[in-house]
Parts: C-alpha cells; sequence; structure tokens
C-alpha cells in the first residue's frame, strides 16, 4: 500500500464516501435519542462487527429498550448479535443512560440529554469529558462517535487497521494500538498528517481506508 493507491481508491469511491460524511453531518440536526443509539452503536463496535453492532442497535430500538430495558434483557440481544463482553456492554447501557439523564432544572422530566452535556464549541474538550465519563468509550470511541454526529474534523479514529496502515506505510515502528491517551494523540497527528499528504479530509481517508480493508464504506 502506498499514498497513490489510498489517494486513486478515495477517487473510485469519492461519491459515496462523501455522501456517507453528509449523513454524519445531517446527524447534528437530531434528536438526543438518535445520538445516544449512535452513542451506544460505537460503545457496541469495540472488538465485535460494526454491522453486528448496528443490528443490535436497531433491535434494541424497536423493543424499547435502550430507554428501559434492564441488564439481562440488554445482554441477551447482544448475545444473539455476537457483541462480546455483552454483560458489561448491557450494564455501560444503563450507567449511560442513567448519566446522560440526570435531572437538571432544565431537565427534571429524565430525558436523555446529550446535547446538554456536550460543549460542541470546544471539541477537544467535548472529547475529553466523552473519554472521562462514558462508559465503554475511549479515546477512539469518542471520536468515533464524534465523527458520526458530524463533528470533530480534525480527529482521527485510530482503530486496528489505522495502525496497521501506518505500520506498512513504515509510518510507525509497530502495528499496535495506542495504549494510552499519549500514544493515541501521536498516532493522530501522523494520520492527520498522511490526510494532508493524501490530499483528503481526515475522515474521508478514514472511510477510504475503512473501505480498503473490507470493500465497502460503513460507519
Amino acid at each position: 500500500m502506498n499514498l497513490e493507491e489510498i489517494h486513486t481508491h478515495y477517487e473510485e469511491n469519492r461519491e459515496e464516501i462523501e455522501n456517507r460524511l453528509e449523513e454524519f453531518r445531517e446527524l447534528r440536526e437530531s434528536n438526543d435519542y438518535r445520538l445516544f443509539m449512535e452513542l451506544y452503536f460505537v460503545i457496541l463496535t469495540s472488538q465485535s462487527s460494526a454491522k453486528n453492532a448496528w443490528k443490535a442497535v436497531q433491535q434494541l430500538d424497536d423493543l424499547n429498550l435502550l430507554i428501559e430495558g434492564d441488564k439481562s434483557e440488554i445482554a441477551e440481544i447482544l448475545r444473539k448479535n455476537e457483541i462480546q463482553y455483552e454483560k458489561n456492554k448491557a450494564q455501560y447501557l444503563i450507567d449511560n443512560r442513567k448519566l446522560l439523564s440526570q435531572p437538571t432544572l432544565k431537565n427534571p422530566t429524565n430525558e436523555l440529554k446529550i446535547k446538554e452535556k456536550l460543549n460542541l464549541n470546544n471539541l477537544e474538550k467535548t472529547r475529553k469529558w466523552l473519554v472521562e465519563n462514558i462508559k465503554g468509550l475511549s479515546w477512539k470511541g469518542a471520536s468515533h462517535f464524534l465523527r458520526n454526529i458530524g463533528y470533530g474534523d480534525d480527529f482521527a479514529i485510530v482503530s486496528s487497521y489505522v495502525s496497521k496502515t501506518l505500520f506498512k506505510l513504515e509510518l510507525i515502528e509497530e502495528a499496535e494500538l495506542p495504549k494510552n491517551k499519549e500514544k493515541y494523540l501521536e498516532q493522530e497527528k501522523i494520520v492527520r498528517e498522511l490526510a494532508e499528504e493524501v490530499g483528503i479530509s481526515i475522515q474521508a481517508l478514514d472511510l477510504a481506508l475503512w473501505s480498503m480493508e473490507t470493500g465497502e464504506v460503513f460507519k
């Protein structure tokens, strides 16, 4: 793999990639419940198939379990969709649901209020808050979530296939996921520079690399 191959792949799939990014940007206008679906999807993708994760979220939505489900009900849906660590991730849903619906003067009815928790005028601060407060969300996950709701244009989603790509391009010494914040930000800087060299946005680069790995543009 080289820069020319990445750029060529992007150009061949430009319309699909840019349409998908536009779909993400449209989620900026979504309600808090829809954003919660996206948040939980990202949490479920850790060590599990993205397609299975989205299917699980849709089933939980259909059964109204995202809002009212207990741990065993949620875990059973996750298990059926082959989500790893289903019991832990079921608990993450309950804990995050509680955090994001805590009663306040502005929100006395226990409704989900994700937008009130996010400072979308300071995305660095928002990403840090997500990592520190949302159960099951890493630096990669926080970046992924913000991308999927139309923000974080300067953030990289440093997943295993991205680290492998950086290694193949001899930009890092080992094809390993970053183990802490410092390592994550180091690889993110490299991805940002790579995107500039290829001549596309960092978000388009992520989708291009993903489709090179899997053969499709997803989320």
